[in-house]
């Protein structure tokens, strides 16, 4: 599997400092047109906004865009539904600008990450969640756009894990970390998301 160039709990402990990083001045907080501007630190340079919509007569909030190191750079994108309930997070873990995080919710409750691990736009892991818990991962380790691992999580540990050498996109049996491989393969229909049904 590969790792990505910046370890995600550093990555994301960054992010959300509050100190730290360049100064700002004016010129460099980014233009945000036709989004309710917030100054988050109390210097002068709006670093949040609020991005709303009239949906059936009504004006409800659509996006809230966030610069939470202050470097003039947006770092979260909050996307909601019509009802204003929270539908997705795009974060950049690795403050180039681009997002290489997206969590998806329902209810309120994340039910899927994809994480960009090769800063090239496409997600190289899928994590699945249960009531907020994690309870399986799959990877693209080579880049070829197919998933070739897995993990699968009961109670916060990992039970067992796979991988598929041999390019069927099933994982192969001999390469199962347990005790016999699962009556039902993780890529059944139903179960996985082919790579490129998940990009939104």
């Amino acid at each position: 599997m590969p790792r990505p160039r910046l370890p995600i709990v550093a990555a994301l402990a960054g992010l959300l400092g509050a100190c730290g990083g360049a100064p700002k001045t004016a010129d460099r907080a980014p233009s945000r047109d036709g989004g309710q501007a917030h100054d988050l630190d109390g210097d002068g340079v709006p670093d949040a906004w609020t991005f709303t919509a009239r949906i059936g007569g009504r004006t409800v909030i659509r996006r809230k865009e966030f610069d939470l190191d202050f470097d003039g750079k947006v770092d979260v994108w909050r996307f909601f539904d019509a009802q204003e309930a929270i539908d997705r997070d795009r974060m950049d873990m690795d403050r180039d600008g681009k997002p290489d995080v997206t969590a998806y919710y329902s209810k309120g409750v994340v039910v899927r990450k994809e994480l960009d691990l090769e800063a090239d736009e496409r997600p190289d892991v899928f994590k699945y969640y249960e009531e907020g818990v994690l309870v399986r991962l799959e990877g693209d380790s080579d880049g070829d756009g197919r998933v070739d691992y897995w993990e699968y999580y009961k109670d916060g540990r990992m039970t067992r894990a796979g991988s598929d050498e041999d390019g069927d996109g099933r994982p192969d049996p001999d390469r199962w970390i347990e005790a016999e491989a699962p009556k039902t393969g993780p890529t059944d229909p139903g179960e996985s998301i082919p790579v490129d049904k998940r990009v939104r």
